[in-house]
């Protein structure tokens, strides 16, 4: 048989425009329409109005027109940009046939970041304006940052460098004296130049970590990374390494994602309200219904949210079916039918439970509560922010506490346990050989007859765990007294001038909605799953915080679009994107 004839001579003259050889239906058109109806000069883009003398700059319309392409197409990196801007047509036409340098599509980005979520939360707007929307589930995933993990250093790793560091110093030295004295070499290995310059490169980067270790001590640092400062190393599907724990909003109904939220934080605790603070304005007479797993959970977050109208429905505990929370009563005057934030927070600090909130909350009661005057609140022990001298504490009274950040933990003896492995359903490992054999409590904490020494395995999202073999009566251990219990010091009662204080509090029961829950399993995981694996966005190109929130702002529009384009018609679509919003 023939091959199939060519239709076309390449070296035929065509009569055509640029504009024909894009789909009708084509995903730059919907590009093109929304960044000319948008006004980027509103939305904070820098050179709206080009200056008169110097060189002519590129128009910022075609150049985020270029960006939104590329990130909704797989085209991230600014070479492969200025490639494109070549050779793809869709993009030679979003471009207007310019072909920028990627110098200068790199510095656009860089000029303009701030401006991206604005662009984001526009786009956002426009797609999502008159649908029914339901719960907004909250997720957070780790993005691998721009930093090594070599280049990323807890005062542990510190001080394990610089103990080898100092071995190969004192073995450096050792040979060098022992070369003096065998004619400059020793086991025809090395001469006592190529010592003495390993032994100066040893002491250099010696220095170079103790410097670091100042650094950290002087600012309270837990963890310190050289290329991007604000990555943090952090528990992800394959390991150890540095990364941001990106929040998302996502509505249950469509699975758009609402909004997002850029964090450091090594775990989601406390993360509910301020994932949900925009959407929570831009719909300020509405309770929101948020949907969160029980690596959420931390009161102040609870109560936080309730106060702005919003319920979150966090999966409790095994066994458990509500939270207990407690909030400083305050009395005042308030309209329990009312879904205003200021109405809602008078009526749960007052004892009474408004009318949006009857299906949530149960039991409320005021109470007269007593405490120590130098402690009115009780650290939560689900806090990942608490101070390392809270865990300390923590820990001697008889738990495990794990410390996410610095990624070691704290044992009831006051010693520091670090990771030893990563188990293969993703808990870590953490144990230390060394001052276990010291412990005076190992007769009871070391139960193997293998390891002779204590093993902890924690998730990623448990903070401490009680130590099975503590007691109430345990001794007083080594490095300190016991800290005061709640009441519990007699012989502190008993001293001159000492008293308990008493204040009103309100506690209430939260009933998370189980119906309602159901409905995380199968909506936060789908934009993170299409900008990993289908945009091949698992890792950021810039580095700081203030730069990758704007970059994760290019890869939201991209999933948003993505989404969009699979709910809506290309008419209904570019109708949508094309109206301007309030």
């Amino acid at each position: 048989m023939p091959y199939i004839k060519a239709p076309i001579d390449v070296n035929q003259v065509m009569m055509t425009t640029f504009d024909s050889l894009v789909p009708a239906d084509s995903n730059a058109r919907i590009i093109k329409h929304f960044i000319d109806n948008v006004d980027l000069a509103e939305m904070g883009f820098s050179n709206m109005d080009p200056a008169i003398e110097g060189r002519p700059s590129f128009p910022p319309s075609n150049m985020i027109k270029l960006y939104l392409y590329g990130y909704r197409n797989k085209i991230r990196s600014s070479r492969k940009l200025q490639n494109a801007c070549r050779i793809n047509i869709e993009a030679r036409w979003l471009m207007e046939g310019l072909e920028p340098d990627f110098r200068v599509i790199s510095d656009f980005r860089k000029d303009n970041i701030k401006s991206l979520k604005n662009l984001y939360h526009e786009f956002t707007r426009r797609v999502t304006i008159d649908l029914e929307t339901g719960e907004v589930s909250i997720d957070g995933s780790k993005f691998k940052a721009w930093n090594s993990k070599d280049r990323n250093f807890t005062i542990q790793k510190l001080e394990e460098r610089m103990e080898w560091l100092e071995d190969h110093t004192e073995e450096y030295l050792r040979l060098i004296e022992m070369a003096d004295s065998n004619e400059d070499v020793i086991e025809g290995e090395f001469t006592k130049e190529e010592l003495e310059q390993k032994l100066a490169i040893t002491q250099e980067r010696l220095e170079k970590y103790k410097g670091y270790k100042e650094l950290m001590e002087k600012e309270g640092l837990t963890q310190l990374s050289l290329t991007d400062a604000d990555c943090k190393l952090m528990k992800m599907k394959n390991g150890m390494d540095t990364a941001y724990n990106v929040q998302t909003a996502v509505d249950t109904e469509t699975h758009l994602m609402l909004d997002y939220n850029m964090t450091n934080a090594c775990t989601d605790h406390g993360q509910l309200a301020p994932t949900v603070d925009h959407i929570k304005s831009e719909h300020p007479d509405e309770i929101i219904n948020v949907i969160a797993d029980k690596g959420y959970h931390k009161d102040e977050d609870y109560i936080e949210c309730l106060e702005k109208g919003i319920i979150p429905n966090v999966i409790t505990d095994d066994g458990k079916d509500t939270y207990e929370l407690e909030i400083d009563y305050q009395e005042s005057e308030c309209d329990a039918t009312s879904t205003d934030a200021a109405e809602l927070m008078k009526c749960l600090h007052a004892g009474i439970i408004p009318d949006a909130y009857k299906d949530s909350i149960e039991d409320m009661k005021v109470v007269e509560k007593r405490y120590k005057p130098e402690e009115v609140k009780k650290a939560d022990p689900q806090d990942p922010n608490r101070s390392e001298e809270d865990m300390k504490v923590r820990a001697k009274e008889g738990y495990f506490v794990r410390n996410a950040e610095a990624n070691c933990v704290y044992c009831p003896s006051g010693a520091t346990l670090y990771q030893k492995s990563i188990k293969p359903k993703g808990n870590i490992r953490y144990c230390n050989k060394k001052l276990c054999k010291e412990c005076p409590y190992k007769s009871k904490c070391v139960t193997s007859k293998k390891y002779p020494w204590k093993e902890v395995d924690f998730s990623k999202d448990c903070l401490e765990k009680k130590a099975k073999w503590w007691e109430d009566n345990e001794p007083t251990p080594p490095d300190g007294p016991k800290p005061d219990g709640d009441g519990k010091d007699k012989k502190r009662k008993n001293e001159p001038g000492f008293r308990f204080k008493k204040k009103m509090v309100v506690r209430f029961k939260l009933r998370p909605n189980r119906e309602k829950m159901d409905k995380r399993k199968c909506t936060s995981e789908h934009p993170f799953g299409t900008i990993k694996r289908w945009q091949g966005s698992d890792y950021f190109l810039l580095r700081n915080m203030w730069k990758v929130d704007g970059e994760f702002a290019l890869m939201g529009i991209g999933y948003n679009m993505s989404r969009a384009e699979n709910m809506f018609t290309f008419d209904e679509l570019m109708e949508r994107v094309g109206r301007k919003t309030a």
